[in-house]
C-alpha cells in the first residue's frame, strides 16, 4: 500500500495528476436523472441555456462544476420538483431523518394535525409535501 501511495500513476485518478472532478463511472453514458435535474436547476439560477440531454455523464459533471462556479443571476429560481420519486428511493424504508421529522412536526402543528411518532423517509417526504399544500409553507 505504501508503495502505491508513492507512485501517483497507480492512483485511481491515474496519470500522476489528481483531478478536481470525481471519477465518473461509465462516462459516455447519458447523464443520470440527478445530474439532469441539478443542471436544470443550476442553469435556471444562472440564466444559462443548457440542454442536459445533449451531454454524457462526464460532460454533465464538468458542466455542473462550471455552473456552480458562475455567479447566480436568478436568485428566485425554484428548486422545482424532487429529482426522484420518493417511492423509488432505495433508502425509503429507512427511518426518517431528524430534519424530515422536524419539518413534519412544525407543519403538522400548523395544520392542526397530530404529529406522527415515527415514519420512514418516503412517508415523511410525502407527508411534508402534503402539509406544504395544506399550510402554504
Amino acid at each position: 500500500m505504501s508503495d502505491q501511495l508513492k507512485n501517483p500513476s497507480q492512483w485511481t485518478t491515474g496519470g500522476g495528476k489528481q483531478s478536481i472532478y470525481p471519477k465518473v463511472h461509465e462516462p459516455d453514458q447519458p447523464p443520470s436523472d440527478k445530474q439532469k435535474g441539478f443542471i436544470s436547476t443550476l442553469a435556471s439560477s444562472k440564466n444559462a441555456d443548457v440542454d442536459p440531454n445533449s451531454l454524457n455523464k462526464s460532460e454533465a459533471s464538468a458542466k455542473i462544476e462550471e455552473l456552480k462556479n458562475q455567479p447566480t443571476e436568478n436568485a428566485n429560481a425554484s428548486a422545482g420538483q424532487p429529482i426522484q420519486n420518493p417511492d423509488s428511493w432505495s433508502t425509503g424504508d429507512d427511518k426518517a431523518t431528524g430534519k424530515q421529522m422536524g419539518y413534519v412536526a412544525v407543519m403538522a402543528k400548523e395544520a392542526g394535525e397530530e404529529v406522527p411518532g415515527s415514519m420512514g423517509k418516503t412517508d415523511a417526504s410525502k407527508k411534508i409535501e402534503d402539509l406544504k399544500e395544506k399550510t402554504g409553507m
